[in-house]
C-alpha cells in the first residue's frame, strides 16, 4: 500500500504535507535568522534565544496539545495549529518589524507543536500496522524535503524581498495546507485514555528503553539546531548571500531525506 493509490490512503497526503510544512518554516526562517538580525554584527546571544524560542515552545506545548487531541480527536488540533502558524507568519509579514520577530518565532512554535504531532497521530491512526514504518518513512521523508528545501528557498527569498516575503510564503504554504486537511482528512475519534499515576509516569521516562533514543535524538536535534542557525552566520560572515548560505545547511538534511524510508521499510520488514 502506498499513500494515494487508493481511497484510504488519500487523507495521507494532506499530513504529509503538514509535516513538510513545520520542517520547511522551522528550517526556512532559523537558516535566515542571521541576516534578519544583522548576522555577526548582531549579538549571537539573541539569534540563540530566537532559535531556542521555536523549540522550546514545541518542548512546552507539546504535551499539552498531545492532551487537547486525546480529548477532541486529532482533526481539530491539526487543523487549529495550522490556522495559528498562518496568522502568526502573516501578522510579522504584515508588521515587517524585526523588534517582533522573536513574537513570530514563538507563535510559529506554539502552533507547530500543536499540528505536527497531530499530523503523526493521525498518520498512525489512518494507516494499518503492518505499513506504519514505511508510511512514517515516507513522512518523515516529506519533513526532510521541508527540511532541505526551507534555508534553499528562504535564503532566496529574504535575498529577493527581505523577512516579509519569506514569512508571507509560509503563511501561504500552511493556509493552504489547512485547507486541505479540512476537506481531506478525516475525522477520527479520540482514543480511550488509559488512567496513569506519576509514579508510573516517572518509571517510563527512566526506563533505558525511552532514555537512550531520546537521548540520542536530543543530541543529533542539538547538532543539528547548531548547524541550521549558525552555519549562515559564518557564510555571512565571509561573504556569502543567503541563497549560498541557505545552499549549505539544507545539505544537512539530505541525508536524512534519503536515509528515513529505507528505516522505515526496514523497520517494517523486522530488520530494526
Amino acid at each position: 500500500m502506498s499513500p494515494g493509490r487508493s481511497d484510504g490512503t488519500r487523507p495521507l497526503w494532506p499530513l504529509y504535507a503538514a509535516g513538510f510544512t513545520t520542517a520547511f518554516g522551522a528550517h526556512g526562517v532559523a537558516a535566515n535568522l542571521g541576516a534578519v538580525t544583522g548576522g555577526v554584527g548582531g549579538s549571537l546571544l539573541y539569534l540563540g534565544l530566537l532559535l531556542a524560542l521555536y523549540d522550546g515552545a514545541e518542548v512546552v506545548l507539546k504535551p499539552v496539545f498531545g492532551s487537547l487531541a486525546d480529548r477532541v480527536g486529532a482533526r481539530p488540533v491539526l487543523i487549529g495549529g495550522l490556522v495559528a502558524f498562518v496568522l502568526a507568519s502573516a501578522a510579522f509579514a504584515a508588521a515587517a518589524d524585526p523588534a517582533l520577530l522573536w513574537a513570530a518565532r514563538l507563535g510559529q512554535g506554539a502552533a507547530a507543536s500543536a499540528f505536527s504531532p497531530a499530523a503523526s497521530t493521525l498518520v498512525a491512526r489512518l494507516t494499518p500496522e503492518s505499513a506504519r514504518g514505511r508510511v512514517f518513512g515516507s513522512y518523515g521523508f516529506f519533513k526532510s524535503i521541508g527540511y532541505t528545501t526551507g534555508p534553499l528557498a528562504g535564503g532566496a527569498l529574504v535575498w529577493l524581498g527581505g523577512p516579509r516575503a519569506l514569512f508571507a510564503v509560509t503563511a501561504v504554504v500552511a493556509a493552504a495546507v489547512a485547507c486541505w486537511a479540512a476537506l481531506a482528512v478525516p475525522a477520527v475519534p479520540p482514543l480511550p485514555r488509559a488512567r496513569g499515576t506519576v509514579a508510573g509516569l516517572g518509571r517510563a521516562l527512566t526506563h533505558p528503553g525511552f532514555l537512550r533514543p531520546t537521548a540520542a535524538l536530543a543530541a543529533g536535534t542539538a547538532a543539528l539546531s547548531v548547524g541550521v542557525g549558525f552555519l549562515p552566520v559564518s557564510g555571512a560572515a565571509d561573504g556569502l548571500p543567503p541563497v549560498l548560505t541557505g545552499a549549505a545547511v539544507s545539505v544537512l538534511a539530505v541525508c536524512a531525506a534519503v536515509a528515513q524510508p529505507v528505516a522505515g521499510r526496514a523497520l517494517d520488514a523486522g530488520r530494526v
